[in-house]
């Protein structure tokens, strides 16, 4: 009975899934992982082509959302291991190693910012603040992750201003299931800011608004299920009225895009998400001081709030912008200059420009 079971079960194997497999549509996207599912290959007469084909099957194979689940809940819950592809789980947050320490990445940062200033006037005030992930919050013994230490004493010998923010977050200050930090928690990062950037700061009242069905990127990579989290979104008269010029999205004159709260990746609310060159303005800011922001996406949920102290702010995402297309666009003059990146793009700036 045991052998005629066995039997059976090899067979659906052989026959069924290959046939479900021509049978189903192709997926264009898959969802949970957030990223483009790959396209049958036209054929070629290499070995490259039968790469192709195996990443094909392996992204078309029948119920593969539900096969990734059953790996990831088999060797988080029965093998007890700590990861599964080097994601990890712990006090109900969602983790990815970042190790090793990319030492060349680092000096190429270092490098990349080092150029940056050498074309800005002397009057610009300038600052850098490296935003740490959610992994520096981790115990150092919970599992691997970068030389936060090497990259910090690395940035000290860049002769820019340095807003250190690492004693001020916690690990309840991000997501827990996503790489990015909460906007409702960042008003005592503006507070550390104006004590380095010498703008007045203010304790603002803002109206939280909620959108309870959000799971992060790395939701999708762990393939676990678990309840969605909230997004917070600020707002008040002030920043209702602030206008908003983005290089690609012409049409978008607002700092959040309410559209994208239901898109791939809800956390794009903030700033329209990837946007190259964005300019912000407030006529009701308390000074007529401008900002310039070299910047990821950690700024895009920091930066509204920051619409209070200056009349206008520029950000620069130069992972999708050059320095020659972005110096044709700004004059650098009578602005403040700052530096906001975090952790992971400083240990893989292969993603910048130069």
């Amino acid at each position: 009975m045991k052998n005629k079971i066995q039997t059976i079960i090899f067979i659906v194997y052989i026959f069924i899934f290959p046939i479900l497999g021509i049978v189903i549509k192709d997926k264009e996207i898959s969802v949970s992982e957030r990223r483009k599912l790959s396209s049958f290959p036209e054929y070629t007469l290499n070995s490259e082509y039968i790469n192709k084909i195996d990443k094909y099957l392996l992204d078309h194979f029948p119920g593969r959302d539900n096969f990734r689940s059953l790996k990831a809940n088999f060797n988080y819950n029965i093998l007890k291991k700590l990861d599964n592809n080097n994601i990890y789980l712990k006090d109900n947050y969602i983790f990815k190693s970042e190790y090793p320490t990319n030492k060349s990445s680092i000096s190429k940062f270092i490098s990349n910012i080092s150029k940056v200033t050498e074309n800005l006037n002397k009057e610009n005030d300038t600052y850098i603040m490296i935003i740490p992930d959610k992994n520096y919050y981790l115990k150092s013994n919970d599992f691997l992750h970068i030389d936060y230490n090497y990259i910090y004493n690395g940035i000290n010998k860049l002769n820019i201003k340095e807003i250190d923010i690492r004693n001020v977050m916690t690990l309840e200050d991000y997501y827990e299931t996503d790489t990015h930090w909460r906007q409702e928690k960042l008003d005592k990062v503006i507070y550390q800011m104006s004590k380095t950037m010498n703008f007045n700061y203010q304790k603002i009242e803002y109206q939280k608004n909620i959108y309870n069905d959000f799971y992060g990127v790395y939701y999708g990579e762990s393939a676990i299920n678990r309840n969605p989290e909230d997004l917070i979104y600020l707002t008040n008269d002030n920043l209702n009225e602030i206008s908003v010029k983005y290089l690609e999205n012409k049409n978008l004159k607002t700092i959040y895009n309410l559209e994208n709260l239901t898109s791939l990746d809800s956390y794009e609310v903030f700033l329209d998400g990837a946007s190259s060159y964005i300019e912000i303005y407030n006529n009701n800011s308390q000074s007529d001081k401008e900002l310039v922001i070299f910047r990821d996406s950690f700024a895009s949920s920091i930066t509204p709030l920051l619409t209070e102290y200056y009349k206008k702010i520029t950000l620069i995402d130069n992972r999708y912008i050059s320095s020659t297309q972005y110096n044709n666009l700004i004059d650098f003059t009578n602005q403040d200059i700052l530096f906001m990146y975090s952790t992971l793009i400083v240990n893989n700036s292969s993603t910048l420009k130069g």
